[in-house]
């Protein structure tokens, strides 16, 4: 294992001797005869094979998911949504009461409710309002992780960023990776790269260490009801790690495996790429229109799958929309998103009923 993660793991797990479940021994074969696994044999009416434990990480899907993402298949570790790999490396890297973990306000919130639950603790480098948009303060970044009287250990940045919708540069990126290396881990959460022009740093990981990448099929690919997403770490031997010490035991389940080999087959890309461009117009479409309302003092540039807009009464209009059975996240009241709401992307019809409500407020 590369040193860049090695010095950051929490010793135990460096001696822990994992779980072996009787999947991962036997494998899974059609011709075979399975009696070691305690499963029951007699499956119910029309959900034949659901009385199976599923392999942990499917070796198709492993290959199907390091070719979307342009990786190699020891790369991958399948895990139910993202929120499962920022649990996972949260216990792999940090000492409850002790490590502490960088985040950039207003980011996704988490890895900070995730961070507390181990219990530890959360330091903030607030994103910087520039302009008309938000950036990452680097800088700070470097000089708050490296100060060795704060014991980060991980460091996650979201690009795009959940709830400004904000992409980071890649070299401003690359340059927080390189300043931090044998310092931290940095977590690059890509939840919502389908919709940047940017695009993915997968290309950047066999060259930064200390990089791990996060990606999902809940927002672009439209699989938010069966969680499934990924981790994706050049470094095999970690991959290892976490998938045999960490992980448990049987996390996937049968029908979210073959959602996610639907959702990522070639014929299916298509009309996911297409459905990105539908999204992605009607974001332009949506921003245009609301920025001729007099309620609404300014929108953030997007590059996700949603818009943050800050409004006169962002929780009025919020509470308005509701009465009329629209919902959506108010934000008016967290550090850096004073006044806002965050706006999902809908299809044409349900975006006309917003602007219509808007009028209406």
């Amino acid at each position: 294992m590369n040193e860049a993660l090695l010095k950051h793991i929490r010793p135990h797990f460096l001696n822990l001797q994992g779980y072996s479940s009787a999947g991962m021994e036997a494998g899974k074969n059609e011709g075979k005869i399975y009696l070691n696994a305690n499963e029951n044999p007699f499956a119910l009416p029309g959900l034949e094979g659901l009385n199976r434990y599923p392999e942990p990480q499917p070796l198709p899907l492993l290959e199907a998911f390091a070719r979307n993402y342009g990786v190699e298949n020891s790369q991958v570790l399948v895990t139910r949504g993202a929120d499962e790999a920022i649990s996972l490396l949260l216990r792999t890297f940090c000492e409850p009461g002790k490590d502490k973990v960088l985040i950039n306000p207003p980011t996704f919130g988490i890895y900070g409710v995730y961070t507390g639950t181990l219990p530890c603790e959360t330091l903030g480098v607030p994103l910087i309002k520039k302009d008309v948009d938000f950036t990452l303060d680097h800088e700070n970044i470097i000089a708050t992780a490296k100060n060795p009287d704060n014991n980060v250990k991980l460091v996650f940045l979201c690009s795009p960023n959940n709830p400004t919708g904000t992409s980071f540069s890649h070299d401003v990126i690359a340059e927080i990776c390189d300043k931090l290396e044998g310092y931290a881990v940095i977590v690059l959460d890509e939840a919502y790269a389908e919709f940047s022009e940017q695009g993915s740093m997968a290309e950047d990981l066999q060259s930064t260490p200390n990089l791990i990448i996060l990606r999902t099929l809940s927002k672009a690919y439209a699989l938010a009801g069966m969680r499934m997403g990924c981790l994706l770490c050049a470094d095999t031997d970690f991959i290892d790690m976490v998938k045999t010490k960490v992980i448990e035991t049987y996390p996937l389940p049968r029908l979210s495996i073959e959602a996610a080999f639907h959702a990522i087959s070639p014929e299916i890309q298509k009309i996911t790429k297409e459905n990105i461009a539908k999204v992605v117009e009607e974001r332009v479409r949506l921003e245009k229109a609301l920025s001729k309302s007099p309620q609404i003092t300014h929108i953030y540039p997007s590059d996700a799958n949603f818009l943050l807009i800050e409004m006169k009464d962002a929780r009025g209009f919020c509470n308005f929309a509701e009465e009329n059975n629209v919902v959506i996240r108010d934000f008016s009241s967290k550090p850096g998103s004073e006044n806002c709401l965050r706006l999902t992307i809908g299809t044409p019809e349900e975006n006309d009923i917003v602007l219509e409500l808007l009028e209406k407020f």
